[in-house]
Order: structure tokens, then C-alpha cells, then sequence
């Protein structure tokens, strides 16, 4: 399956390189990376030595994990840094290190949510390419079925998304059963299929089994994540990077949600008849659920076009 490339001139962030290389580190060397992708701000200033007083290794350790994720050396790593420090310690940086940097007024916490969901639908602006998005859409239109994959609260969220998707008259279904019962998730997966996969940060072995599975029945994968672009790039077919911010006690999915509502509109926007035929028969089933009088004997429901999608 072929995979959507990350441009050249933007680079894989520190936190992506350390969930994408985490695996071939040593235990020390994991310990230097995770404290690099969390202290970016101190990394930037300090050296080699500091770092590994820091981290309880060795400044030889800092820098083979430096160069074990891909940067030439501390000097260019603390480069990077330095130019990002700035957008590092803005309010969405900030945002969660500590309960009580949250205050206590119910006010105060409204303030930094809603200032925490704009620094990151700002940020997505950048981060969803448009051409990836465009992909995405197009998939998702000639798909027989879209099965969405998430786990825990993501994977509420892919049940919106399904349900949504279903509205608008494409057959889908959410993905949510974790162990040997996802396997009958799985089963029916096909090549003219779409596996919509939701994981931000790690990995589970659910997803890893799922992907491994597409790839055999050579079904369509779309991958919306925070961090794991690189990690999986080249295991599906179009990546969507949806920030979920950095907050140490949960993540905000005011970016994740954005994606999904503008991936519906955007079916409806290229299928527009199918999908106000979808949602007059969602409103006429409604109705008689509410006691309203049913059609007409004889009179037939709108029905969505299957185009190349068969049923």
C-alpha cells in the first residue's frame, strides 16, 4: 500500500521521532529520549553532561540517543530547539503540567480549555495537509464499508465519526472491542474496504494486529494521530495529524473532532444529493418513531446512490 510521504522541508518533530524509534532503544537510551521530548525547553540550553546527570545515564548516552533519533549531534538538536522555544511555552505548552497550575476557579479552567482548543485547531491548520485531507475524503466516498479503530476515549469519539458517516448514507461501523473479539471486527475487512484508524500516541497491539490485516486484504488505511505520523507512515495510506496538546493529565480533541466534522461535510459537499436523501429518511424514521403518521402505502424511501460501492 502506498503511504503519503511527509514533505521534506517539514521534519519529523522530536516527540514523533521518539515514538517512532522508541523500539530499537536501549533502556537508558529510552529514558534519555522520553526526558528530551518532555524538557524540550531545558534540552535547548543545556549540554550533554547536564542531561545526563538528568537523566541518571552519561553524556556519551545523551548523545548516542541524540544521534540514535536521527539528528547529527547535540549542537543541531539544541538548534531546533532553541527556534521552537518560543511556540514551546505558549499557553498550549503550558496547558496541564500540574493540577494546580489550573487554579481552582471553575472560570479559570473554562479560560485555559478554550485557550488550550484554539492553540490547537490554529495548530492543525498547518499540521492536516490539504492534499492528505482531499485524499482522505475520496477514499472514504468509494469505500464499501469505513470500519473506524480507536480505544478508550478515542474510541468514543470513533463512534461519532461512524455515526456521522452513516447519517450522510455510507455504510459504517466503529471498531471498539479489544482482544480476541476484534477479530470478528476484522473478518469482514476487504480490499475495497477503509479501516479509519484513531490513535494518538501509543500503539496497542490491537491496532498493530489491524494494520498488519489490511495490508493483507490490501484495504485503504487512514490514520488520524497526534504523534504517531512517522511511527506509521509507511503502514497506511494517508496520514491526518490531529494535536491533541501536551497536557501531563489528558488530552484535548478539539483538533480530532474538527477532522471528523470536516471530513463529513466534505462528503456532503461532493455527494449532496445521496446525502439530503440520507437525512430525509433519517428525519421521516424519526418522525414515526415519534408517533407521526407513515407514508402512503406504495410510497418508496429515498434511497443513497451506491455508486462503485456495493452492498
Amino acid at each position: 500500500m502506498s503511504a503519503t510521504k511527509r514533505p521534506e522541508d517539514t521534519p519529523a518533530t522530536l516527540e514523533e521521532r521518539v515514538v517512532a524509534r522508541q523500539e530499537s532503544l536501549s533502556a537508558a537510551e529510552r529514558r534519555v529520549a522520553r526526558y528530551l521530548a518532555d524538557h524540550p525547553d531545558e534540552v535547548a540550553f543545556s549540554s550533554a553532561e547536564t542531561l545526563g546527570r538528568a537523566t541518571e545515564t552519561s553524556d556519551a548516552t545523551v548523545i548516542r540517543t541524540v544521534k540514535a533519533l536521527g539528528y547529527p549531534g547535540m549542537p543541531a538538536l539544541k538548534k531546533i530547539l532553541q527556534g521552537t522555544v518560543r511556540e514551546r511555552l505558549t499557553p498550549a505548552g503550558r496547558f496541564g503540567k500540574d493540577l494546580d497550575d489550573l487554579g481552582d476557579e471553575p472560570d479559570q479552567v473554562l479560560s485555559r480549555v478554550l485557550t488550550e482548543s484554539i492553540e490547537l485547531l490554529e495548530r492543525a491548520r498547518q499540521t492536516v495537509r490539504s492534499d492528505s485531507f482531499a485524499t482522505a475524503v475520496s477514499m472514504l466516498m468509494g469505500a464499501r464499508e469505513i470500519v473506524v479503530l480507536g480505544y478508550g476515549g478515542l474510541g468514543m469519539l470513533g463512534n461519532y465519526l461512524s455515526l456521522r458517516l452513516s447519517r450522510m448514507g455510507l455504510r459504517a461501523r466503529s471498531a471498539v472491542t479489544s482482544g480476541f473479539l476484534l477479530a470478528d471486527e476484522l473478518l469482514p475487512l476487504a480490499d475495497d474496504d477503509v479501516l479509519v484508524v484513531v490513535a494518538h500516541q501509543i500503539v496497542p497491539t490491537e491496532i498493530d494486529v489491524a494494520l498488519r490485516h489490511a495490508e493483507e486484504v490490501r484495504a485503504k488505511v487512514v490514520l488520524v494521530t497526534d504523534l504517531l505520523a512517522e511511527a506509521l507512515g509507511d503502514r497506511v495510506s494517508v496520514t491526518l495529524t490531529a494535536p491533541a496538546g501536551n497536557s501531563q493529565l489528558f488530552s484535548l480533541q478539539a483538533a480530532t473532532l474538527a477532522v471528523f466534522d470536516a471530513l463529513i461535510l466534505a462528503i456532503a459537499a461532493q455527494d449532496r444529493e445521496p446525502a439530503l436523501l440520507a437525512m430525509t429518511l433519517m428525519n421521516r424514521l424519526r418522525g414515526e418513531l415519534r408517533g407521526d403518521a407513515p407514508p402512503s402505502a406504495g410510497t418508496k424511501p429515498p434511497r443513497r446512490r451506491n455508486g462503485s460501492r456495493r452492498t
